[in-house]
């Protein structure tokens, strides 16, 4: 039996030493690096460089595929975030058509007053952030006093010039507001 084995070893090792196969175990260099050598005619070599191919392909499909995916996500972001662009500046566009068309008068002065039980010169009772006294304008005017709002000129009083009287609900607030400026529009 150690004859067989040893002459089994002994055509092992001819057999390598002819046909020029490699054995990585004894394929070693002193330092004890394996000095492996591939061979491209080495079957499991070529069956490993396909499997790897393979798997490099799935690979590079599944990443263009979320590359794709990732393009239309962003696409879709993009058309819906123009598509909101636009919706915006249709309401935009729509607030500005409602908007009341509006010109400068000039810079009036303000001061405040409180009800004395009677009707305004239009012959409505005065309203708090509604009705303004004012003798340069003409009753039923609207105007858009910057900073205060919207008002209506529903009376006229003792004042001069470029004053608008504002009406408010009580004497500490009329006291409170004092005199003011501020730049006034006429609502057409």
């Amino acid at each position: 039996m150690k004859i067989l084995r040893s002459r089994f070893v002994i055509a092992l090792l001819i057999v390598i030493t002819v046909f020029g196969l490699e054995c990585p175990v004894l394929n070693t260099k002193a330092d004890g690096e394996s000095a492996l050598k591939i061979d491209e005619y080495d079957p499991i070599y070529v069956q490993t460089q396909s499997v790897l191919d393979e798997n490099l392909a799935k690979l590079e499909k599944e990443q263009s595929l979320k590359t794709a995916s990732a393009r239309n996500v962003a696409e879709g972001y993009i058309s819906k975030d123009k598509e909101s662009q636009e919706r915006v500046e249709d309401i935009y566009e729509e607030i500005q058509a409602r908007k009341p068309k509006m010109s400068l008068l000039g810079t009036y002065e303000l001061t405040a007053y409180i009800a004395t039980g009677n009707p305004c010169a239009s012959g409505v009772y005065p309203t708090c952030n509604h009705t303004v006294a004012c003798n340069s304008l003409p009753l039923g005017t609207r105007i858009y006093i910057e900073g205060y709002g919207e008002y209506v000129v529903e009376d006229t009083g003792g004042m001069a010039g470029n004053v608008i009287d504002v009406f408010v609900s009580d004497y500490s607030t009329a006291i409170n507001f004092g005199r003011r400026t501020a730049a006034v529009y006429i609502i057409q």
